[in-house]
């Protein structure tokens, strides 16, 4: 787990880079997004492998009922597949701040393997970690509670993250509570009431830029007493 925290998980979407592609965006077409704009909105197909090249997006699914998910973030060098549909899902890509993105075709994306395996080798690669990363957020979501699941975020975010300070971890990370809520796929009303019992107990507490965890030790016993519940 700490292995996997240090490389690329602490946020959904930082998913292994296909950094060969960015060689390659001349077969593809390049457009610019300012902050907030729609790149895919709901229901549009567009058949495209959609390949960030600077900035971030957010992908986001909508459910029946209206309600909007987010799922993962694509970071540059990652991309946001809208071409291998396999279902009528309902998918918003968002600019999050300004990008610029390459969309690839089916025809030019085969030319460019055909031409550099190792981009080919780079595409599976980004692929197996992105399933991976999803198949262990099923397992979490099967295996722990909600409070468990928060608390185990927050105990290998500490150890991995957490640098030793006047006796206590400092997590210097500004990870606001949407983004926990994100990550743990627990309401951020119950994420409240968890740093609230956490801070009472003088076992952690959260600012707006870090995090301080006083009592490491504690916070591991809680977990274990969450996931045994």
């Amino acid at each position: 787990m700490e292995k996997l925290f240090a490389n690329y998980y602490v946020l959904p979407g930082n998913f292994y880079p296909i950094k060969k592609l960015k060689n390659y965006t001349d077969l593809g077409m390049i457009r610019n997004y300012e902050r907030r704009d729609s790149v895919v909105l709901p229901g549009e197909k567009i058949d495209r492998i959609i390949y960030v090249v600077s900035g971030r997006l957010s992908i986001n699914f909508l459910n029946d009922d209206g309600r909007q998910k987010l799922m993962f973030y694509a970071d540059p060098y990652t991309f946001a597949d809208r071409l291998f549909q396999v279902d009528d899902c309902y998918v918003h890509v968002v600019s999050e701040e300004k990008s610029t993105v390459c969309f690839f075709a089916k025809e030019r994306l085969l030319e460019v393997f055909q031409k550099d395996k190792e981009v080919l080798c780079e595409f599976i690669t980004s692929y197996a970690s992105k399933c991976g990363y999803f198949m262990r957020e099923a397992k979490e979501m099967a295996l722990y509670n909600s409070s468990a699941r928060v608390l185990r975020f927050l105990y290998n975010l500490c150890l991995t993250k957490g640098k030793l300070v006047d006796n206590v971890y400092e997590i210097n990370m500004k990870l606001p509570q949407k983004a926990i809520s994100e990550i743990t796929g627990v309401h951020h009303v119950t994420i409240s009431k968890i740093f609230g019992s956490l801070k009472k107990a003088n076992v952690l507490r959260k600012t707006s830029n870090k995090i301080i965890v006083s009592d490491v030790t504690r916070l591991k016993d809680l977990m274990n007493e969450c996931i045994e519940c």
